[in-house]
Formats: structure tokens, sequence, C-alpha cells
């Protein structure tokens, strides 16, 4: 008998940006995936020639979600360039900046973007399917428009300290712009208490220290069994109806490149970089990154560190696939995120839960449903520490040189994000940006290693080619996010055709 083969397209646009998942699909499995990013945006070519301090200005316009990411990574590759170290108050304000954008952004995500599936009615004959309709619903779900509340609570402490969001620019090479008041730093306390408070009773329906306590897979399905009506206790019923738990395997390492900088010491974080196989953490080396353009619209033929990679466009170049590049870290492509995070942290849960499921889709996303129980403690502390510092300098002019490089390492929400400049004659001659979803959503590269999200979708089961919704939970356990275009879809863009 003939097999039946499956070829499929499925547009994944639901957060930024245009991303298409072209896979193979054999008696119900796939066995090819491809992850093509379908824009050419060309920030770096877009940067040559222009003064350094020009950088501040357009690389907070990849991104919309995470646009004061771009702007510390920018911020961070001058310093480094001229020699500058930020004064502790300056990182403060950074800190509780960069976190408040990632913590809206882990909220949306899981809230809106990804329990959405769930309520689809392609679930219409699961137990949790009615709860899922009442909470999750586009448009209607009642936790989906309370994270919408929620969220604007804390995009509010951006506002406040950078006068806007997205695209704030008060963070500069040497601090930030301003100094920031007593009258601010309460009412950014008292949002945060707030948002303490929905955390607790709306999400976790527990206390935050109680829930930071949980250190093993079994102390989850105690804290489950004793907190039914939590979103982690909700969540966790639906990923084992779902089979999310054995999904969306990689096998592939974990890297970070510090998350929460030390005021005191910026050049370290307290959530650390670091490389983690699973089993064990190594210090982070940003020599071993290349960047590998086989499979992508590029010329060239050589694995590249950031600082020697150009972006050299190749439209018609046999055998690639997409505009993104394939990231490497000694040799080996890796995945990053908040799953990264934790394992940098040698976290009890996470790596319990690597141990006993490996980098499934559930643990994955539990990573993003836990992460803001953590970053609510940084925050507290970082608006405590800025009160008794309310006179100290928050910035230090540094002296810009005509000849010199650098590089800007730090966390976006979806992960490892990292900036290289390189500057001559006092002009930007070489700008290279990795953002996180360049890592997780990598071709394949020379040695035809799959990208992350890549090889999680092979030998995934999809019962309903005409409805790929495992796919769907698959990647977007990574947060997918290829940049500020296309936000709606049209029936005419989903394509596929069935073979036998």
């Amino acid at each position: 008998m003939s097999k039946k083969v499956v070829e499929l397209e499925v547009p994944l646009n639901r957060v930024e940006g245009d991303l298409d998942i072209k896979v193979r699909i054999e008696e119900n499995k796939i066995v090819e995936a491809k992850s093509v990013g379908t824009l050419y945006r060309g920030f770096e070519n877009i940067l040559k020639g222009r003064a350094p301090l020009d950088a501040l200005v357009l690389t907070p316009r990849v991104c919309g979600i995470c646009s004061v990411s771009h702007l510390l990574a920018a911020a961070k590759a001058l310093e480094d360039a001229y020699g500058v170290t930020p004064p502790p108050q300056a990182v403060r304000i950074r800190n509780l900046s960069i976190l408040a954008e990632t913590m809206q952004s882990d909220l949306r995500q899981h809230y809106l973007m990804f329990m959405s599936d769930f309520a689809h009615e392609y679930y219409h004959d699961k137990s949790f399917y009615p709860k899922a309709q009442k909470l999750y619903a586009p448009f209607r779900g009642t936790l989906a428009m309370k994270t919408l509340d929620a969220t604007k609570d804390i995009l509010k402490i951006i506002a406040m300290l950078g006068g806007q969001w997205p695209h704030t620019s008060h963070i500069v090479p040497g601090g930030v712009v301003s100094q920031v008041y007593a009258q601010d730093l309460l009412e950014i306390s008292n949002l945060l208490h707030k948002t303490k408070n929905y955390l607790e009773k709306e999400i976790y329906t527990q206390s935050l220290e109680e829930l930071l306590s949980i250190d093993s897979y079994e102390a989850l399905k105690k804290n489950i069994a004793k907190y039914p009506n939590s979103q982690i206790a909700l969540f966790t019923q639906i990923a084992k109806a779902t089979n999310l738990f054995y999904t969306g395997k990689t096998g592939y390492g974990f890297i970070s490149y510090g998350c929460v900088d030390d005021p005191n010491d910026p050049s370290r974080s307290f959530i650390p970089a670091g490389y983690s196989n699973g089993k064990k953490r190594v210090d982070f080396d940003q020599n071993k990154i290349t960047e590998d353009v086989t499979y992508a619209w590029y010329r060239g033929d050589t694995p590249l560190h950031p600082f020697e990679e150009k972006t050299d466009v190749d439209r018609a170049k046999e055998g690639a696939y997409t505009w993104v590049k394939a990231v490497g870290y000694d040799g080996s492509p890796a995945q990053t995120g908040p799953l990264a995070e934790f394992m940098m942290q040698d976290d009890l849960l996470f790596v319990d839960l690597i141990d006993r499921f490996g980098d499934a889709t559930y643990v994955r996303q539990l990573a993003r449903v836990l992460r803001p129980s953590r970053f609510i403690g940084y925050m507290l502390q970082m608006v405590d520490e800025a009160l008794e510092h309310l006179n100290d300098a928050v910035y230090i002019k540094p002296k810009a040189l005509k000849e010199a490089q650098g590089v800007g390492l730090g966390a976006a929400a979806r992960g490892a994000l990292g900036h290289w400049v390189k500057i001559k004659n006092s002009k930007i001659v070489s700008y290279q940006i990795i953002s996180p979803t360049t890592w997780n959503g990598s071709p394949k590269d020379a040695k035809e290693q799959h990208g992350p999200w890549e090889r999680a979708l092979l030998g995934l089961e999809i019962k309903d080619s005409d409805n790929p919704m495992e796919m769907g939970h698959v990647i977007r356990s990574f947060d997918p996010c290829l940049v500020c275009t296309v936000h709606a879809l049209d029936n005419e863009s989903f394509r596929y055709r069935i073979g036998v």
C-alpha cells in the first residue's frame, strides 16, 4: 500500500512577524520541518555608516514587544566599546524597565496566545473545554480580559521611567537620561504590590512564598492537589489531556546571557549567564557563538562569529528557505527563554522536570507561567534599593572613540539577546543582532542540524492535518516573535495539499 503523505505550510503569526512552518507528514507523523522567516528587514545594513548613537533609536524598532530589551542591548554594546560602566542607580532603573517589559509579555503570551488554543472547538469533547472557553476565549474569556488590565498596570512602570512604551529612549551609554524621584518609586511600588496581589489571587491562588518553595515534580503535584483552582493546576490538567508532557522535545542545550544585572557589578547578573546541557552548567563564552547561513538567503559558506558575519542578501540562493540565520554555540544549536534561565539557576523544580520529561512543551511553557513569580521579587528589591539611593548619579558620560568594537548581551522576554557593533572613523561599519527567536527558530546549519523548534516538531503526531493544533502548541511554547509585520491572516494564507 502507498504511504499517506501530507505537506503543510502553516503561518504562525499570533505574536509578531512573518513565520511559516513547512512540514512533511508521513503516516500522521512529521518527518521533516522547516522554519521559514518570510520577511527581510535588514537592520544590520540600515545601521552601516551611521553614528553609533543612532543604534539607540533604530534598534528598538526591531520589535514592538521587546523595544526596551533592544535599547538596553545597544547601550551595553556601546558601553563595552567605549569602556564605561553605568552607575548602580542607573542599573536599578534599567532592571525595573526590562523586568516590567518581560513580565507583561509572559502574562500576555500565556493567557492570550498560548491558552486560547484550548478554547478552540477542536477540543470540544475534552473535559477542560468549558472552563477553557470561559477563561481563555479570544476577546471574551474572563482571564484573558483580566490579563489585559493587569499588564496595563505593569507597562505604566516603563512609561513612568522612560516616558512611553514601546520605543522608549531613556537608556543611553553610561546610564539613563534622568533621575528617578521618590514619588515615582512609591507609585511603582504600589503597582508592583497590586500585581503581586493579582498573581497570588487570580493566577497562583497562593502566596508567592509558598509557590517558590516547590522544589520537585512531586512537590508540584502536591501543590496542585492543594490549590486545584490555580492556573498551574489547570494548565497541568490540560497538558496531560493533550500530551504536552511528551511532545516538543529538542534534546538541545540551553543558553542564557544573564538576566537582572547586579547594580554594584553590571558585568554579572543575579540570573547568571551560561550554557547547560540539562545536566551540567558551564560558564558562558560569547566567542563560541557563530552564525551559519547555509540554508538562509545570504551569501557565505562558513559559520562566523557575529563580529565577522555579514548580512549579504542572496534571495536566489539554491537550497535556502528562510531569512533567519542558524545560530550555534560551540558548534551546536541551543534553545533560549525562561526555561534556560531556570536551568542557569540550577532550579530544583526544573532540573527534576528536565530529568523526568526532557525539554517538553509542558516544561518549557511552565517556566514562562512561573517566571513572573520570580521577577516580582527582583523588582521590589530594585525599588527598595533605589529609594535608598535617591541622590546617587544615574549617568557617567562616556568618551566616544573613533575606532572601537563592543558587545551588548542581555535578556529579552523570549531569551538571550545580543548586539555586536564595530566602529571606525566614528561611524558604524558593522552591526549584528541575534535575537532569541534567531536561536529558537534557526534553520538547519552546515552540519544538517535542525534548529530547536524544527527539531521539536520531528516525530510529532498530527491527528488532523486540516487542524494541526499539535504544531501550534509546540511552536508557541517557544513564544515565537519574528518582528513587527503581519498580525492577521485570511483563509487563503492557510495552504495545504494532501497526497496518497
